[in-house]
């Protein structure tokens, strides 16, 4: 057994009696009964022959099931890979004639999948839970591997991330690497059997994988599943069920203050926001309204999760808070390291960091570290404050524009619900500034508007900074967990404006 499921059974055993998982209709498990589950399914892979290093394929929502699933293939060295639930068939099939995965398993909802049949055989539902049974689809001729215990550096997970190019790349995490990323999230929150966390971010997306799900279990603390984020029941939840902290997105934070709903008696300590960056005004206004503490932090996919996180007695407004347990370097276009203070790549290392993906990408590191893609710097006190992607940082005539920096301002008018603003192909300047507003109500008319986002920018951005185009949409692309996806929007609002 590697440390990771080790100590996962450890957390099943200890709270034998206790209440450890809730599902989504609110029944508690105890340890015993997940157990027992967690068996069930070890046992059900090693009959079809499932073992070391074959791939299984997982595209469920969130539930207490997928957990159990997940660590019952960990505990015979099989690799897991999670998807999206909403991935399309032709999606699946192009996955499955590039990876050829062992087994399959989808929600029991999802029709039939023909394309599937010449190579795998559907198998009979299977759970013991009260949860909804789930499809399962095992290749024929399939060469049953030997089922041996997983050492510290088996892979466990593959997630696809846009790493540091924009191209999605294959990330394989190892037991070691999933369980120090746990680890840092237990000590920089300072988790305990005490704590409770709703799992409401999807669980393919590293957050809720690691930072939610391994974090809270290897802590002994309690795991709350829901399908995915509700508004209207959030606080209600939280209250009723007295959660001590919650993951979020900016998306879920703006959200959250669109609405009219506060937050009754709760228990919560905090809530903090990864995946994306966190606006100062939203920030601000959040802390006004419900003066709960809202946490900043900064991960990844290559990190197993964390990398930063503010510290819970002295977070830092507009930062992501410090490192914790790995080797962070600030470097220049020439990988020299720069001095504190100073904006450039940020570079990582650790025990909780990736060394190669699996797909070659020698360009991605350095010297042994990851080159993130991302910009920043350090504080005299270590806060790292993020500064963008590098490779979405607009440069108009020579000069680099930080598109969060715009955000910010423009996001303050009371009538934009939502602002990204991308580079696009400028014939003097090589790029310039384009702002996508998505206001709270839609019209055909925007001249007032147009006056008052002209008049804000003029007041308080540098000449560079204001955008010399502004294009109204009704939605912004993002991803599933909220992240606006500026290359796609970049591509599309270029596009747009070509035709016209």
């Amino acid at each position: 057994m590697s440390e990771l499921t080790e100590r996962l059974n450890q957390q099943l055993l200890a709270g034998a009696s206790r209440p450890l998982m809730q599902d989504a209709k609110a029944h508690w498990y105890s340890g015993n009964e997940l157990n027992l589950e967690k068996n069930v399914w070890k046992n059900y892979w090693k009959n079809k022959g499932i073992g070391h290093n074959d791939i299984v394929l997982i595209a469920l929502t969130n539930s207490v099931s997928y957990t159990l699933v997940t660590q019952s293939l960990w505990e015979i060295g099989a690799i897991v890979q999670p998807i999206n639930p909403k991935t399309t068939e032709i999606q699946i099939s192009e996955l499955e004639n590039q990876y050829h995965y062992s087994a399959i398993v989808v929600n029991s909802d999802v029709s039939q999948m023909k394309f599937l049949e010449p190579t795998f055989s559907s198998q009979p539902r299977l759970t013991t839970l009260h949860e909804p049974e789930v499809q399962i689809y095992v290749r024929n001729k399939h060469v049953a591997h030997l089922i041996d215990d997983p050492d510290d550096d088996q892979i466990g997970l593959i997630m696809h991330t846009s790493g540091t190019t924009g191209k999605p790349k294959r990330v394989g995490l190892t037991h070691r690497q999933l369980l120090a990323g746990a680890f840092n999230v237990i000590d920089s929150e300072e988790l305990t059997e005490k704590d409770s966390t709703f799992i409401l971010m999807p669980m393919f997306h590293i957050n809720a994988m690691v930072i939610s799900n391994l974090a809270t279990r290897l802590s002994h603390g309690q795991l709350l599943f829901r399908p995915k984020f509700s508004a209207h029941l959030f606080w209600k939840e939280v209250g009723d069920e007295m959660v001590t902290w919650v993951s979020l997105t900016p998306a879920i934070v703006a959200i959250l203050l669109q609405r009219e709903e506060k937050p009754a008696e709760n228990n919560l300590r905090f809530l903090r926001t990864a995946s994306a960056p966190l606006l100062p005004s939203i920030h601000k206004k959040f802390h006004e309204r419900f003066n709960i503490p809202l946490i900043e932090s900064y991960g990844m996919t290559e990190a197993a999760g964390q990398i930063a996180q503010n510290p819970l007695e002295k977070p830092i407004q507009n930062t992501v808070g410090t490192i914790h347990k790995i080797e962070i370097k600030i470097l220049d276009k020439d990988l020299k390291e720069l001095p504190i203070g100073s904006v450039g790549e940020i570079a990582l290392k650790g025990d909780n960091i990736i060394t190669h993906y699996l797909d070659p990408q020698p360009e991605a590191f350095d010297n042994g570290f990851l080159l993130t893609g991302d910009l920043g710097s350090l504080d005299i006190n270590g806060y790292l404050t993020i500064a963008g992607r590098s490779k979405e940082m607009i440069i108009r005539g020579g000069e680099n524009v930080n598109p969060l920096a715009v955000e910010n301002c423009l996001v303050n008018l009371k009538f934009v619900k939502e602002v990204a603003v991308v580079g696009t192909p400028d014939l003097i300047y090589g790029e310039t500034v384009t702002a996508v507003i998505v206001p709270k109500e839609q019209t055909k008319e925007h001249q007032h508007q147009l006056a008052l986002l002209n008049e804000l920018a003029n007041e308080q951005l540098l000449p560079v900074e204001r955008p010399t185009k502004y294009i109204f949409d009704m939605k912004l692309p993002k991803n599933a967990t909220g992240k606006i996806q500026r290359t796609l929007l970049a591509q599309e609002v270029t596009q747009q404006l070509k035709e016209a």
